[in-house]
């Protein structure tokens, strides 16, 4: 089969991506919490899929509220215009104005959020997932609103829009603590290479098959092109979980929070849990970083550089592939892209939960809040505003659907996938009309996990989660970015000393008791 006949084949995105806790909080819930909104109706301009009815009551009935929601992303100019226009929407529909509060860095974000949570601080609405702002720590110590019964009276549109079933993998405890974002929900690994570079240096994207393979197109980049230019060719995504990008390819799926040590196989007939990082897969991908580092393929000061100019970055690991991905890493990285599928697609529970939303056990109104996250599921003026920004300053109407982003844009476009139902989102670019079709298609059409449903509670192992994860983080960015250099095999040996002494076989044993028990269930 040809590249372009393959690549087509393959079109599925990315980036990434890239995403949190709580017990059923009736004592939280006090003071201004809004009990006025209880009865359906109003209409709104609706998304795909969604009728045109609203949770909202009718505007009058509703006391003035005011929320704030936090994720991450930088901060752009155009920003506060964006969401003044949102908010005039939301005061229309339901009364509701909110801050909509950017957090730099995703690596960030995390710590960001879990300082916030420590100190009890008032917020609403948060970006969660196993990724970031660990939905299942915080899902287990109450630190999100318990959704279960509030998700189909308050965002019903929302919860209709998904199957039981996908709903059970937000479940921990039995509950559901954060509202799914509709997008792509199979996963697939893959990377992106510069096409410019690729066809100038003559690499085959074809050859590339994991990590290492990428070594000899980065070097003949590296000794062809000014020095000015080769100064960050791999992009490390130093503080994002790279390893768990490729567990897709391996067929291995997370067990709880991406940092908590402890994968198994999605396609066995009994899948048996172990230390990813005790594997020889890991070691080769800490192995392999440390070399492109020791070449300069990584950007020698990754760990204090303040901006990184993604234009200069000529391949990147991809954590998610789905139509219109050539679009989507066209746009980051300012060229045209190859895009280089590993394995298939498979559907596994954290995968269904990679990006959601919840809302903080602190809010004193979290009924208003779920009336905003279903105005972001249903009305499509309004998803798009965030995402694109607005019309004839961001971007222009092309077509019904189609867009084309405008070059003195003062805001995104931003990552669609980390609010709402990205089915609503304009397209762009070689993006097809159908993409969220085709993007239907593939959820629908992936390969089942066998432990899918399967949600992990870490309520038995709490600590030695934390002090493991701890761990984790201390290391990460180091291995990701090669900066032990010619000490990483020792690194490497002392890390797992550390997740040894930390208890992680209890961590491990705890996960395989519950995965032998939901597997005993269903046969």
């Amino acid at each position: 089969m040809g590249l372009a006949a393959k690549m087509n084949k393959a079109k599925r995105v990315a980036v990434m991506l890239p995403l949190l806790s709580a017990l059923a909080i009736a004592g939280c819930q006090t003071g201004g919490s809004d009990k006025s909104a209880a009865s359906p109706s109003a209409s709104t301009s609706t998304g795909a899929g969604a009728s045109a009815s609203t949770t909202a009551s009718p505007k009058n009935e509703l006391k003035p509220v005011h929320l704030k929601y936090y994720f991450y992303g930088a901060a752009k100019p155009g920003d506060q215009t964006v969401y003044d226009a949102m908010n005039k929407i939301l005061q229309e529909k339901i009364n509701t104005t909110v801050d909509f509060i950017k957090i730099p860095n995703s690596g960030d974000y995390t710590q960001k959020m879990t300082i916030m949570v420590n100190a009890q601080e008032e917020f609403d609405l948060a970006f969660t997932s196993p990724n970031y702002f660990d939905y299942y720590a915080n899902a287990a110590k109450g630190s999100f609103v318990d959704l279960t019964a509030l998700l189909p009276k308050y965002a019903p549109q929302t919860y209709a829009q998904f199957k039981p079933e996908i709903w059970n993998a937000a479940k921990v405890n039995g509950n559901i603590y954060a509202s799914i974002n509709q997008q792509i929900f199979a996963r697939q690994a893959g990377f992106n290479i510069s096409k410019p570079m690729a066809d100038k240096y003559q690499f085959d994207p074809k050859s590339v098959k994991k990590l290492s393979d990428l070594m000899p197109y980065l070097e003949k980049v590296k000794a062809g092109e000014p020095a000015d230019k080769t100064d960050q060719l791999y992009n490390a995504q130093m503080k994002n979980q790279v390893f768990s990008y490729f567990f897709p390819y391996y067929k291995w799926e997370t067990i709880g929070a991406t940092d908590v040590p402890g994968v198994a196989g999605s396609v066995e007939a009994q899948p048996k849990v172990f230390n990813e990082y005790d594997t020889p897969e890991f070691k080769d991908f800490v192995m392999t970083l440390s070399q492109f580092q020791a070449k300069g393929l990584i950007a020698k000061d990754a760990l204090t550089r303040p901006t990184f100019d993604s234009a200069k970055y000529v391949a990147s690991a991809i954590a998610t592939l789905m139509p219109g991905i050539e679009q989507t890493v066209k746009t980051t990285y300012k060229a045209e892209q190859y895009i280089i599928p590993l394995g298939d697609p498979i559907l596994t529970t954290p995968n269904a939960i990679a990006t959601m939303t919840a809302v903080s056990a602190t809010s004193k109104n979290p009924e208003r809040a779920l009336m905003v996250l279903e105005q972001l599921n249903i009305n499509k003026e309004l998803y798009n505003l965030l995402v694109w920004g607005i019309e004839g300053v961001d971007y222009k109407k092309v077509g019904d659907n189609r867009i084309e982003s405008l070059p003195g844009s003062t805001y995104g476009p931003a990552p669609g996938w980390m609010y709402g139902n990205q089915f609503n989102s304009f397209v762009s670019g070689n993006q097809s009309d159908d993409v969220w079709t085709q993007t239907k298609a593939l959820n629908d059409s992936a390969t089942v996990s066998k432990l899918y449903g399967f949600n992990f509670s870490p309520d038995k192992v709490k600590t030695e989660i934390a002090n493991c994860t701890a761990i984790v983080n201390e290391y990460k960015a180091a291995f990701n970015t090669g900066m032990y250099g010619a000490d990483t095999e020792k690194k490497y040996a002392e890390f797992l000393g550390k997740l040894k002494a930390a208890a992680v076989d209890k961590v491990i044993a705890e996960k395989q008791k519950q995965i032998d028990a939901f597997l005993a269930k269903k046969s």
